[in-house]
């Protein structure tokens, strides 16, 4: 008598597992699981239904509603997104590939930019010095000819680059 119940309760306990594996689960409307004894309503589409018990029809049938899972209400879910294709994961590599080439190519300018900006003032820099130090300074004119700054034409040379390097040198 004491095996007999000791390979029954084991027995009966394997039943209602079994039972219990015939389970339903979908994805509701707002995106949340809900599990259930029972199909689910007429409204979820087969593609919403993530798994039906073995002997069930593939077509959901009307029920009453079921019971669904509480969602932390600080959560969103998610909404499910439709895969993406090869092609359309290829564009979007190549559109991000292409911003980058362009965000590079811009920096590389702006990098020269600077350079030429730099070695500018350094140049007017020098230049400066060398008038307001009153060494020679000799220009080519119209000619061709020679010929010295004068006086007045070295003052108005050194106000020119100061105001060139007030204006565009740090």
């Amino acid at each position: 008598m004491i095996y007999l119940r000791t390979c029954l309760i084991p027995i009966l306990l394997l039943g209602l597992v079994g039972s219990a594996a015939a389970q339903w689960a979908w994805r509701d409307a707002a995106g949340r699981m809900v599990y259930s004894d029972r199909p689910p309503p007429a409204d979820i589409k087969p593609e919403q239904i993530v798994t039906r018990p073995p002997a069930a029809a593939p077509a959901p049938a009307k029920s009453p509603p079921p019971v669904a899972t509480p969602a932390a209400p600080t959560q969103a879910t998610p909404a499910p997104t439709k895969a993406k294709s090869a092609a359309e994961m290829e564009m979007e590599f190549r559109q991000r590939q292409q911003e980058r080439e362009a965000a590079a190519k811009k920096a590389d300018e702006q990098r020269a930019k600077a350079e030429a900006r730099a070695a500018e003032c350094e140049r007017a820099r020098g230049y400066l010095t060398v008038l307001e130090r009153g060494e020679r300074v000799v220009r080519l004119n119209a000619q061709g000819e020679r010929e010295d700054y004068t006086d007045a034409q070295r003052e108005s040379e050194i106000k020119r680059l100061r105001q060139q390097i007030a204006a565009g040198c740090n």
